[in-house]
């Protein structure tokens, strides 16, 4: 199968090697606006070509597999080009889309095209969460209860794989209602994207499972560094190198195996798009759930009050509240968090 990627960014260099290391992959080329990046990643890793016009490589290249390393505001327009194109498959960076309405674009595109969709969450073949997932299962904390995740960054940052892992480890239900707050008092943007200075809110599935939810939230913080999901038989305490199991057997500490993350996300997509695997747990029609319990918290912010799911497809509630004035800036002085 023949691959590209769409992107010389730093997260580019996970998808190439990916795809070079893939037996089944040859990956000729790489795009990227600035055409000095993009030749700097082809002499790096020994890419074929380099193209500064997507429309150009994707119709000289004619790939099968899709890889899109760009910003997240580009990423509905290049996967609705990757699709049109003719790619059986696209592994796309989180997170998907910055709204609804462009979230439905992408899963249009794909399922009109018979494109394969996945998201760049590599928390899900992380052995821990993984771990996680099983023993959630096998009812070793019994019914899950709550869980507390902390990131930073903004909310559609960081905070998607915060959300993406928690839905994953209880088995990707579905959301049921939230609740959440917001503040942007800077003109604060996270590449390109206006984003808040902070945010926080619960996420409820129809489980009864709550998630609190914490973005940019100042100090202090409790003293547990990772993720922690508590049930009612037991708890889960998630750290880098290990995971703590507490219920009525004991305590046990389940070491984290080493995870090449890149290319066991090739893998998976390839085989999903070869027919080797019937599911994928990265499928954009999956992460749409993460989109959406994150837009529950900026439409509960924007109305003030507890929002139901299903949303209404539309634009992002942060930005309509951007726009309409509700969050005005104080602290006057646009700046990225990543420029």
């Amino acid at each position: 199968m023949k691959a590209v990627v769409i992107g010389a960014g730093t997260i580019s260099a996970r998808h190439i090697r990916s795809w070079n290391e893939h037996p089944d992959v040859t990956l000729t080329a790489v795009c990227d606006i600035s055409a000095q990046a993009a030749e700097k990643r082809a002499e790096e890793f020994g890419i074929p070509k380099a193209y500064a016009d997507v429309s150009e490589m994707l119709e000289q290249e004619k790939p099968d597999l899709v890889s899109i390393c760009t910003w997240m505001i580009t990423h509905a327009d290049l996967c609705e080009a990757a699709c049109k194109a003719g790619a059986k498959g696209i592994w796309c960076e989180k997170p998907m889309a910055g709204s609804l309405e462009e979230v439905d674009r992408i899963l249009a595109a794909a399922d009109g095209n018979g494109a394969k969709v996945t998201l760049g969450h590599h928390s899900r073949f992380q052995s821990n969460t993984v771990k996680a997932r099983e023993l959630i299962a096998q009812g070793a904390i019994g019914e899950p209860v709550m869980g507390l995740r902390r990131s930073g960054g903004g909310l559609f940052n960081n905070g998607t794989h915060a959300v993406d892992a928690f839905f994953f480890m209880l088995g990707d239900p579905k959301p049921a209602w939230a609740i959440g707050h917001v503040t942007r008092d800077t003109d604060r943007y996270e590449r390109k994207d206006p984003i808040e200075d902070c945010c926080g809110g619960i996420i409820v599935t129809e489980g009864g499972a709550r998630l609190l939810i914490e973005s940019d939230l100042p100090d202090p913080n409790p003293p547990s560094g990772g993720p922690t999901l508590v049930g009612t038989g037991g708890t889960l305490s998630m750290g880098r190198e290990a995971m703590t199991l507490m219920n009525a057997d004991g305590v046990q500490e389940f070491a984290a195996e080493e995870v090449d993350l890149g290319y066991a996300q090739a893998v998976e997509l390839v085989d999903w798009v070869t027919g080797k695997v019937p599911t994928n747990r990265c499928d954009a029609h999956t992460n749409r759930m993460t989109i959406e319990a994150l837009m529950g918290l900026y439409e509960s912010a924007r109305t003030r009050k507890v929002v139901t799911f299903p949303l209404a497809s539309g634009p992002s509630p942060l930005h309509r509240m951007i726009e309409d004035g509700t969050l005005p800036v104080t602290v006057t002085g646009a700046y990225d968090i990543r420029l």
